[in-house]
């Protein structure tokens, strides 16, 4: 009767636990939703100082609750294995192979979150998003680009890599252009240094680059 009830403890804490995961992950999950509004209100508000530096100042804020959110369900993934390591070798199996799958529930929220082209640069102890990578594919010194037409908006043209540095100009979907240097990455993206065919030079986001002209 003593082990069975310890058993029953037992579960009792690894469901908690696990539920407290859950719960975290869903919180990533939004975390990340609003760290993506909260870039998309930044870089809009490029042209206005004050506006710029009130988005930085809350950009900041979310991922500074984003890094504390992973920091806890570190700790929770901790203690759920102390748990089952706790427990019969036979129960321990069953329990550990559970907590790969918590793990995969957080990469879907913030993948959900973010959506298949979706860059969001997160707290400092987590690395910038791969879906920021497979933009530069193809992409190389020396090479030709085009802005691409997806979207229909101009690329903006920056003095300097990074979403605070100065806007030049506006290249319009379809322009070539030659890759000069990069790719730097800040701010989530990999930029590079471009020239247009008219002579125009500055720092572009590579994620709005293609390799092939687009009809």
């Amino acid at each position: 009767m003593i082990n069975f009830g310890g058993k029953k403890n037992e579960g009792d804490t690894n469901e908690g636990i696990s539920q407290a995961m859950r719960s975290m992950s869903d919180q990533i999950g939004r975390q990340a939703q609003e760290i993506k509004r909260l870039q998309e209100e930044l870089e809009s508000a490029q042209q206005d100082a004050a506006a710029a530096e009130k988005a930085r100042k809350a950009l900041a804020a979310a991922e500074a609750r984003m890094a504390q959110m992973e920091a806890e369900l570190k700790q929770l993934k901790e203690q759920l294995a102390a748990a089952t390591t706790a427990g019969a070798a036979a129960a321990a199996g069953g329990k550990s192979a559970g907590a790969p799958a918590e793990s995969g529930s957080i990469a879907s929220a913030i993948s959900s979150a973010l959506g298949s082209g979706g860059a969001v640069k997160i707290g400092p102890s987590t690395p910038a998003p791969a879906a920021a990578a497979p933009a530069a594919g193809g992409l190389q010194i020396g090479g030709v680009a085009y802005v691409q037409k997806a979207g229909g908006k101009n690329l903006r043209l920056r003095n300097a890599p990074g979403l605070d540095s100065t806007v030049l100009d506006g290249l319009p979907p379809g322009t070539q252009l030659t890759l000069l240097a990069g790719p730097q990455e800040k701010d989530g993206y990999p930029w590079w240094r471009i020239r247009t065919a008219d002579g125009r030079e500055g720092w572009v986001a590579g994620t709005e680059l293609v390799t092939t002209p687009e009809h």
